[in-house]
């Protein structure tokens, strides 16, 4: 199963920057199988291209301290206008929340994600949460 999300430019904030629905919080439910999350850029942001995964600034990263642990997350994978994260939840020990931030360049300008509200607040960032 895929978990969809939409992420699009927020323009009401300066400086601009990346609304992914759902406030960003992402339940992931335990189930046997690897499980797909998808970013797909749309509205406003559907002419963007997220960064790619290695450099200095990543389409995708982990901002939580600590990481999650290895072999939960596989590597994420570009798409140009998505972006996927295999999720692998089977029991309690993959249970966790963690924080992530989004990279997307837009007509050359590179917009993220907030992270204006610190690397230890889940209510202000977006998370991916298994549950």
């Amino acid at each position: 199963m895929t978990n969809n999300i939409n992420v699009t430019l927020d323009t009401s904030v300066t400086p601009h920057e990346l609304k992914v629905h759902d406030h960003g919080h992402v339940r992931i439910d335990k189930k046997p199988g690897a499980q797909l999350i998808s970013w797909n850029l749309t509205g406003n942001l559907a002419q963007g291209s997220f960064l790619p995964i290695c450099g200095n600034s990543p389409g995708f990263e982990w901002v939580s301290d600590p990481p999650p642990p290895g072999g939960i997350f596989g590597e994420p994978q570009v798409f140009a206008k998505s972006l996927t994260l295999v999720d692998i939840h089977p029991d309690g020990g993959s249970d966790g929340t963690w924080i992530y931030r989004l990279r997307v360049c837009l007509d050359g300008t590179v917009y993220a994600t907030s992270s204006s509200a610190g690397v230890s607040d889940v209510r202000g960032n977006p998370i991916i949460i298994n549950d």
